[in-house]
């Protein structure tokens, strides 16, 4: 019988095409082999159609997708024999060769022979198996069964083969997902595996620190006192940088929760302020808070907007060689019911090729500015911005290489 010519070219198309948008849709793995075995299916007037993967230990195949096979059905197919993934069996066969395995009649072939019985009594006469690459590996095959014998035309191969690469990236693709999160969770369960490592240490620095700084085993110069507060404030600062990479797992993994209460701007930044003047003055820079009227409260949580500020001044800080930074906050003028508090350092600035980089996770400027200092971690400016959006605001540079850089904290204003 020879090949239908153009006519069909047109379901062909659509065919591809359906399949193609349940790729790219946020579909499971699932839904979209069951779209594509649905819709190859019925284009090619199958009576069964199917979709294996291979086992954990690569040897046998079992059933991902199916089209019109009953529960009762795959169960017989499973008892009558074993889907081998080696060349005894039509799957088999496919995904060594890698090339289409057609069998015009199952009655006669060989390969077959286990089924034969089943096919005859379930109504179909002629299979095909195709095999399935993902990132150029075996890792499945599609199967068509059709009621009458037939000898697959060119056009249905091609149609097949396309069919099979589309599911084929699928696969890949839902592959590099589960290893990602997997990788993901990892990196949770290390980030707080260290965390309690680090802390055990760091806690009894600060301890015996602020043992010494009481004087209770005798009076210290000015510069002894000077020098423990700097190294206090300097293990406070270790320590707001692991709690940051573990704040950051819990945002990634939507565990992140947080409170809404009034805070007062004012005096959340002076604690900020605070916890940071020993670093500032290490450098001989200002540190300061700028009054405005009238007091200015948010809503948001404490805690969190506290975190934010000591991220974006000792960021400041670190970039900034002489002068200062100065803390100020005020409505937003553009949306009143929003407030501002805005980080001003005297710094070198940013390039603006760099500021897109600034809010990237662990992302670092590879060329410090001249009459920068220190380094810096890339946790800090991303962890402050993602909870400033957790908590429906944002974190916003402003800046001129050269002259210094305004970061601004935005969140909603307490009435």
């Amino acid at each position: 019988m020879p090949e239908p010519d153009l006519q069909k070219r047109y379901e062909e198309l659509a065919v591809i095409a359906e399949v193609s948008s349940a790729m790219l849709s946020p579909a499971s793995l699932d839904e979209v082999l069951k779209v594509a075995i649905d819709t190859v299916s019925r284009a090619l007037g199958a009576r069964f159609g199917s979709i294996l993967l291979l086992n954990a230990d690569r040897t046998l195949l079992d059933y991902a997708a199916t089209y019109k096979m009953s529960p009762e059905y795959i169960d017989r197919v499973r008892r009558t024999a074993l889907i081998h993934a080696d060349p005894s069996t039509p799957p088999g066969r496919a995904l060594a060769t890698r090339e289409p395995y057609a069998i015009a009649d199952v009655s006669t072939d060989p390969l077959f022979a286990p089924w034969k019985e089943v096919a005859l009594q379930e109504g179909y006469q002629s299979a095909i198996c195709m095999p399935l690459l993902a990132a150029g590996e075996p890792v499945g095959t599609l199967h068509l069964c059709l009621p009458e014998p037939h000898s697959f035309w060119p056009s249905e191969i091609r149609l097949l083969n396309i069919v099979c690469q589309e599911v084929g990236l699928a696969i890949e693709r839902a592959r590099l997902y589960d290893n990602a999160r997997a990788a993901n969770d990892r990196k949770s369960r290390f980030l707080a595996a260290m965390s309690h490592e680090l802390r055990t240490p760091l806690t009894a620095i600060l301890g015996f620190t602020n043992i010494l700084l009481e004087q209770l085993n005798g009076p210290l110069t000015a510069e002894q006192q000077w020098q423990l507060r700097v190294v206090s404030a300097s293990a406070q600062h270790v320590m707001l940088l692991i709690n940051d990479a573990l704040d950051l797992a819990k945002i990634e993994a939507g565990k992140m929760d947080w409170q809404r209460e009034t805070v007062d701007a004012a005096s959340v930044a002076r604690e900020a302020i605070e916890m940071l003047t020993p670093l500032a003055e290490a450098k001989g820079l200002t540190l300061a808070w700028r009054d405005e009227a009238p007091p200015l409260s948010l809503y948001t949580e404490r805690r969190r907007c506290k975190q934010i500020l000591v991220n974006l001044v000792s960021n400041a800080i670190k970039f900034t060689s002489r002068g200062g930074v100065t803390l100020s906050a005020g409505r937003d003028p553009g949306e009143p019911r929003f407030a501002c508090v805005r980080v001003t350092d005297t710094g070198v600035g940013i390039r603006p090729e760099d500021a897109v980089r600034l809010f990237q996770d662990f992302e670092q400027l590879e060329t410090l500015p001249a009459g920068s200092t220190g380094s810096s971690s890339g946790l800090g400016l991303s962890l402050s911005r993602k909870l400033a959006r957790l908590m429906g605001g944002d974190v916003t540079v402003a800046s001129t290489y050269g002259q210094g850089s305004t970061f601004t904290l935005r969140l909603e204003a307490a009435p």
